[in-house]
Parts: C-alpha cells; sequence; structure tokens
C-alpha cells in the first residue's frame, strides 16, 4: 500500500488499488480496531532510535491541518474523530509530528512522535472558555510539551542530545521549563516582547541595543508572497543572556518567577535591504548558552533547518501524496492514513535532501539490503555511462548513491552541471524502481528481464 502511494502520488484508495479486492482490503485495514496510530508509529520510532545513537539531534516540531471539506458528503455526521479546523467553518484533524534531524548533516532521520488531534464541533471559543486561566495540560499548546516529553522518553537513553525547535507558537514560558533538562535544550523564535527581570527595558528593546557581534550573508530568492527580492543579505548578529519573567496572569505560581536564556537576534543590515522592503529579522530565545559569534551562528543555522519540517508537509499535500483528496469515510481511518502517508513522503524527502551526499548517510536508513542490491544491477546493466560525468561517483551503500539512481529512472540526466532533482523526480523514480524489484521479486527469479 505504501509503494503505491508512492508510485501513484495519491492517497486516494481508488487510484493506488488495482481492483475491487484492492480497495476493500484497504478499507477493511483502516477500518480493523486492531490498527493503531500508536501501533503505525512504532514503526517510525524504531528507525529513528537507531539512527540516533550517539547524536545530537534537533526534534523540530509544528503543526499542519488536515483539511477535508471538499468531501464533507462521505463522512457521518456524528463521526467523532473529524471536526472543525482553522477557520472554523470546514471538516479535519490537526496533525502534530515530531521530527528528528541530525546536526551533523541536517539529515531528517525520521519522527519521533506524532499527535493526532481533532476539535469537537461545539467547542467554545478561547474567549467563552477562559483560555488564559486554564491549566495548560487542557489547552491545545499543550501538545509542544507533551510532544517532546514522548521524544525524551523515546531518545534519552539514545541521543547524546537533544534540542527542541519551534516556531513563534512555540514560544510558551513552562516549555524551557518542562523539556530543558542535562541532555536536552528548548530553541524557539520569539512571538512575545517579553518582560525582563530586573531591567527597564523589554526583550526585543533590550537585545536591539545589544552591539553588533558579527556578520553573515545569505542569499535570498524572490518571493512575491513576502515582497522579497533577491539578493545577497547581511545579516547582524546580536546576542546576550536575559532573565525572562514569568508572565504577570500566569495560572501556575509554582513555575520559578524568571529563567535565564540566551537572546540571539539576525536582523539584515541596512545596506542590503532595499527599498519599500523589511529586513529579514529572526529573534530567538534559547536554553543553550551563545558565548561567541560563531556559537550564535550555530544556534541560528539549527533553527534555519526548521523549514524541513515545513518541506515534509508540502510532500503530505499537494506537492507530493495529496493526502487531502483521500476519500477514506471514517476520521480513524483517515489519521491511520495520515501517518503511513507521513512515512511516505519522509522517505522522499530523505532522497531530495542527501542527493548531493553531504550528509552523508548510508542508504539503508531509506530502503532494505535487497533493493540496495538490485539497484546496482539497475546502474551497472542500463544507467552507467561510458564518461566519468555520466557515472555514479558516490560511495556503494551510500543514500546519495540510491539517490542518483532513482532520480536517473525518474528522468533526470545525471549530470552535476544540471539543476539537481527535486521531489517530483523522485516520486518518479520511485514508481519506476518500485515497479522493477517487485517484478524481481515476484519472477523468483535472479533474471534480468526486469532491469532491461
Amino acid at each position: 500500500m505504501l509503494t503505491r502511494m508512492e508510485n501513484k502520488r495519491t492517497a486516494i484508495m481508488n487510484k493506488i488499488a488495482k481492483n475491487h479486492a484492492d480497495n476493500m482490503a484497504y478499507s477493511r485495514f483502516f477500518n480493523n480496531e486492531s490498527v493503531t496510530v500508536p501501533a503505525i508509529l512504532q514503526v517510525l520510532q524504531n528507525r529513528v532510535v537507531q539512527a540516533s545513537e550517539g547524536k545530537h539531534v534537533l526534534c523540530i516540531q509544528d503543526t499542519t491541518e488536515i483539511n477535508y471539506q471538499k468531501h464533507q458528503k462521505f463522512f457521518r455526521t456524528d463521526d467523532e474523530e473529524l471536526g472543525p479546523v482553522g477557520n472554523n467553518r470546514d471538516i479535519g484533524f490537526f496533525m502534530h509530528p515530531t521530527m528528528v534531524v541530525d546536526t551533523g548533516g541536517y539529515f531528517p532521520t525520521g519522527i519521533s512522535y506524532i499527535h493526532i488531534w481533532n476539535r469537537k464541533a461545539d467547542k467554545k471559543d478561547k474567549y467563552e472558555r477562559g483560555y488564559k486561566y486554564q491549566p495548560t495540560e487542557e489547552k491545545e499548546s499543550y501538545r509542544w510539551i507533551s510532544s517532546g516529553q514522548k521524544s525524551i522518553e523515546l531518545l534519552a537513553g539514545t541521543a547524546a542530545h537533544i534540542t527542541f525547535v519551534g516556531d513563534r507558537e512555540s514560544d510558551m514560558y513552562e516549555e524551557f521549563t518542562a523539556l530543558k533538562g542535562p541532555h536536552t535544550d528548548v530553541l524557539v523564535r520569539c512571538k512575545e516582547n517579553r518582560l525582563l527581570y530586573g531591567e527597564e527595558k523589554k526583550l526585543y528593546e533590550y537585545l536591539s541595543s545589544q552591539p553588533i557581534a558579527g556578520t553573515y550573508k545569505i542569499s535570498v530568492r524572490t518571493d512575491k508572497r513576502k515582497n522579497r527580492e533577491s539578493r545577497e543579505a547581511l545579516i547582524e548578529v546580536r546576542f546576550c543572556k536575559v532573565k525572562v519573567c514569568r508572565p504577570k496572569n500566569h495560572i501556575d505560581k509554582t513555575l520559578p518567577d524568571y529563567i535565564e536564556l540566551t537572546a540571539i537576534e539576525a536582523k539584515e543590515s541596512e545596506l542590503t535591504v532595499p527599498l519599500n522592503e523589511k529586513p529579514i529579522l529572526w529573534r530567538l530565545l534559547t536554553t543553550h548558552n551563545a558565548t561567541d559569534i560563531a556559537s550564535a551562528i550555530t544556534i541560528i543555522t539549527w533553527y534555519k533547518n526548521r523549514w524541513l519540517i515545513e518541506e515534509l508537509f508540502r510532500l503530505l499535500k499537494q506537492k507530493g501524496i495529496d493526502i487531502e483528496s483521500s476519500q477514506l469515510e471514517s476520521g480513524k481511518g483517515l489519521k491511520k492514513l495520515a501517518v503511513m502517508a507521513l512515512e511516505v513522503a519522509l522517505r522522499i524527502l530523505q532522497l531530495k535532501q542527501d542527493r548531493d551526499g553531504l550528509c552523508s548517510m548510508e542508504a539503508s536508513i531509506a530502503f532494505t539490503p535487497e533493493e540496495i542490491a538490485f539497484a546496482e544491477k539497475i546502474y551497472n546493466r542500463r544507467l552507467k555511462g561510458k564518461t566519468r560525468k555520466q557515472q555514479n561517483l558516490y560511495k556503494k551503500g551510500s543514500l546519495a548513491r540510491m539517490s542518483w539512481i532513482i532520480a536517473r529512472l525518474g528522468g533526470w540526466k545525471g549530470y552535476r552541471s544540471t539543476t539537481l532533482p527535486g521531489p517530483i523526480t523522485f516520486i518518479r523514480g520511485l514508481e519506476e524502481f518500485d515497479m522493477m524489484f517487485t517484478g524481481h521479486i515476484l519472477s523468483g527469479l535472479d533474471r534480468d528481464v526486469y532491469i532491461e
């Protein structure tokens, strides 16, 4: 099922099923009470534990909305596994995965936890339920803490160090206290201009008043949505230690009056900001220490790699598996399907991330030994060029070598001077590879007919 989902680039059962019997089998699978989200998730967790051994990993969290409004007619009105999503009108649910990324090469090794939930149709808004005065454990935002704690339980005995990375939504005072430990740290982008303990200035003003510790350059691509022009931007870095006050109206008075954190500002210099455009600006808070400009830039780089989970969501949706077009008739089945589709999206992302070999990952993280051996046969008999420029120069057994082979099967020419292959090329290549490998296995013979 996963292979067909990957091949067809869809999560619609009618499209991946070869016949009516397949379609019925898939339906029974997703409606089977013995098939649960935790059971499916455990497969992903087992892989990530092994891949994290002895490493400093980033646990990047984020939330995405899975919207099924266009298929509303398929669902029962009393389905308790579906509810209103972001606009409070459409129907669907939310996924909050934690992606594990190796800091050695910024490679996504897997998923440590997934929190899936849906709102109730009669849920009151935050003002009606007194959101500010609710215990943290009763709020949806608690997922940032609970998912972190579940990831610690999974990886604590394996990973050398864990840094939790989140966007503005995860800027919560209690997250810094709940997830910080001897081998764990927290890194978030600031949402609140917080009060500082013992200072007359708030966080933003105090941070901006610090001297520039150093600069670095980044390439900026044109982005019409954000009114960004392409350029080489000069980024000025400031950092300092701060004592952040506990929010005045916080319901939990057992939390410390303040917590000491490192604040970092990465702001584009006025020298490179185009006319009528706002400068690039990140303000970060972390439990890590920044002792010099190099360590500050390293922490900024950790946060920059948060884009990987955004890429994963794009592959899960219209840019890849198109999970929101699925026509399963129950919310419970759709949630199981979403976890399986996330595994497919992750595999595509892994191929893309190590396509240039800079992550130095082994192919075994995404392929079986039999698949790796079969890929070598395909390369030697069908893809190996006569000149060095047409040959796969990556080490045997590496993921980069597999990425090269899969991309070639997907239509990429293989020349380093051309544009590197993207997700669609890898999806096409995986479709071709899986079809050939399946034929090879079904034949029961070690023949070359499925390669030729």
